[in-house]
């Protein structure tokens, strides 16, 4: 091989040996503001908390009165405010909210099972006994209002 051949390989090799220092910054500060938009989603928080139980709670009820109205029969939702979980009577698929949360159940006197559990009833016609689910945490709190007459299921902040 001659001279020029061996500088020209050199060369060619020098160039794709590796990265340079601004190719390195650049990767470096994206992950930086990529990790810095991220955490504050990753983190737990009270509020997610709240929104993320009271959705699953508004859920399986809507769940409850859509089963009624399906199967023509009474369903209940059930919720056990002292051991955390709720679901619909009769199903084998249970949810619980985190321990640190406070529930409140309000809903008749005839749909209460026990002094910490108790029931919301959906009809046919897609009517209900009516209620309220009231979830707190930190200071935070919000409500799943379920209108007895058209069975409507609502999540509202709970206002001062």
């Amino acid at each position: 091989m001659n001279a020029v051949g061996r500088v020209a390989g050199n060369s060619a090799d020098r160039h794709a040996a590796g990265f340079t220092l601004v190719e390195v910054l650049i990767v470096f500060t994206l992950l930086v503001v990529l990790t810095a938009a991220l955490a504050p989603m990753l983190m737990p928080s009270p509020t997610r908390a709240l929104r993320e139980s009271s959705s699953e709670i508004a859920t399986t009820l809507r769940e409850t009165r859509r089963q009624a109205r399906v199967n023509q029969a009474r369903q209940r939702f059930l919720i056990d405010t002292e051991s955390k979980h709720f679901g619909i009577e009769g199903s084998r698929k249970w949810r619980d909210v985190p321990e640190d949360m406070n529930i409140m159940l309000t809903t008749g006197k005839s749909l209460l099972t026990g002094t910490s559990s108790g029931g919301i009833d959906f009809f046919p016609d897609g009517t209900s006994t009516g209620g309220r689910v009231t979830l707190s945490m930190d200071d935070q709190t919000l409500r799943v209002d379920i209108e007895w007459l058209t069975g409507r299921v609502r999540v509202n902040k709970d206002e001062p």
